[in-house]
């Protein structure tokens, strides 16, 4: 019995074959933790503005941020929940915190204890809203980790930076006015 080799030819077909597979793999798998990423933001997201909504129900939310958007800061020890250069304390924090589910909250804080989303890339908060009247724009820059389409890095004041004239998202920014 004579034994018989592969080509050439033979050993390329099936080396490109796993490399197109592998890609495959690869693509699939990004765009599976890419997705699970913007839903885990688009959640935090939620449950920061019912966190905010139900301590403003209470009248207990007279901080306002002003015209800027600060990064929410959990700071657990001295129980307070920073907005910038002002804080959350005393009932509000405990609402906060409860409307949070305290056992989560570890889970989506950075080594400074800002609030992050799937990206691990801190959120952002504007009070009253610029385009939530009334209420709580809540922002992440996305996985770009840049905000808009200028590549900025804060959070862009007009709405223009999210939307085309026809109203299309242009970027990849997940927030709760958009």
């Amino acid at each position: 019995m004579k034994k018989r080799n592969f080509t050439l030819i033979e050993i390329l077909g099936v080396t490109a074959l796993i490399v197109i597979l592998l890609l495959i793999g690869i693509g699939a798998y990004t765009y599976a933790m890419d997705s699970a990423r913007e839903k885990s933001t688009r959640a935090t997201i939620t449950r920061l503005e019912n966190a905010f909504k139900m301590i403003q129900d209470k009248g207990l939310m007279q901080v306002t941020t002003g015209s800027a958007y600060v990064k929410i800061k959990f700071d657990s020890g001295n129980k307070k929940v920073s907005l910038g250069s002002k804080d959350i304390s005393g009932e509000a924090y405990k609402l906060f915190v409860k409307a949070m589910d305290a056992d989560s909250i570890d889970s989506i804080l950075d080594s400074d204890n800002f609030i992050c989303d799937g990206w691990e890339q801190p959120l952002y908060l504007r009070f009253p809203g610029k385009f939530n009247r009334g209420g709580f724009d809540i922002i992440s820059a996305g996985s770009d980790g840049t905000f808009g389409t200028d590549n900025a890095a804060e959070p862009a004041t007009e709405i223009g930076k999210y939307k085309d004239s026809a109203g299309e998202l242009i970027c990849d920014d997940i927030a709760n006015f958009l």
